[in-house]
């Protein structure tokens, strides 16, 4: 009999939470949730008692160590350490912060060359692939327009550091615009989407051209108090195809920073990778 896949979560946090009952109730059968890790540890144990698979709680090193996959839910800098210390173990990865390999380009290429995987759910938006597929072409430009409540903003830094404040705000406010890092450095709990978007726009090894010194990948952010979704507009103008998505999603209950889209989407990775039916790349 085929062993099952040891899986770990670092991270315990809304979506931590929803990633580990879904492997405990849909991925039983071929997989076990061997342990979770948390700086707050009361949370993972609070966690740990919701699930019948009793997962361990130890610390990440340990966990990265023991598993055959680890899940990170945790934030950009907890990614970084997860996977420095997944390479040095040889362990494969799913990355949701990820900006990690956005800030830190090296972190693929010592993954390519030790044959480690790095799995990024596609997150808040759909059509990945098809910018991973346009990216083979010839791409000019992509821009990212995210519209948010304000309360899906507060607290990030940028806003603090530019003492923008979103109290009482009755009209749609532009609080950011600029490139991807920039994004991911002032909003990392609210910007995946840009990562991810730069990443795929990037999968075939090319680099396409910025226009007028402006970035290739361009990113607006704004506050909102006419929506309640989070609302990524995504234009893409390449070569072969001028495209346009738009994706309006339910804030998560727990985490109004996320989406519903983003649990999912995650639970459909590991969905995909654990069975035998396959959808897509």
């Amino acid at each position: 009999m085929k062993a099952k896949t040891k899986i770990g979560i670092v991270g315990c946090g809304a979506i931590g939470r929803e990633v580990a009952l879904f492997i405990d109730k849909q991925l039983s059968g071929n997989v076990i949730l061997w342990g979770l890790s948390d700086k707050d540890v009361e949370k993972a144990e609070l966690l740990s008692e919701t699930l019948s698979c009793s997962p361990k709680i130890i610390p990440v090193d340990s966990l990265i160590k023991s598993v055959d996959l680890v899940i990170e839910t945790a934030s950009v800098e907890a990614a970084k350490h997860v996977i420095e210390k997944a390479l040095s173990y040889n362990t494969d990865v799913v990355v949701l912060s990820v900006g990690a390999l956005v800030e830190d380009a090296s972190l693929l290429e010592k993954a390519k060359e030790k044959g480690i995987n790095i799995y990024v759910p596609s997150g808040a938006i759909c059509g990945v692939d098809g910018v991973g597929a346009l990216s083979l072409g010839e791409i000019r430009k992509i821009s990212l327009t995210t519209s948010k409540p304000p309360k899906g903003l507060v607290g990030a830094h940028y806003l603090v550091e530019h003492k923008i404040s979103l109290d009482n705000l009755k009209e749609e406010k532009i609080v950011f615009k600029g490139s991807v890092k920039e994004a991911i450095k002032y909003f990392p709990q609210n910007i995946n989407v840009a990562a991810i978007l730069f990443l795929a726009s990037s999968f075939s090894g090319k680099k396409f051209a910025s226009k007028n010194g402006k970035p290739a990948v361009e990113v607006c952010i704004k506050a909102d108090p006419h929506v309640e979704r989070n609302i990524h507009r995504i234009d893409i103008d390449t070569e072969e195809s001028k495209v346009t998505i738009t994706i309006e999603n339910v804030p998560s209950k727990t985490n109004p920073k996320t989406s519903a889209l983003a649990v999912l989407s995650t639970q459909y990775l590991l969905k995909k990778l654990f069975s035998s039916f396959k959808i897509g790349s």
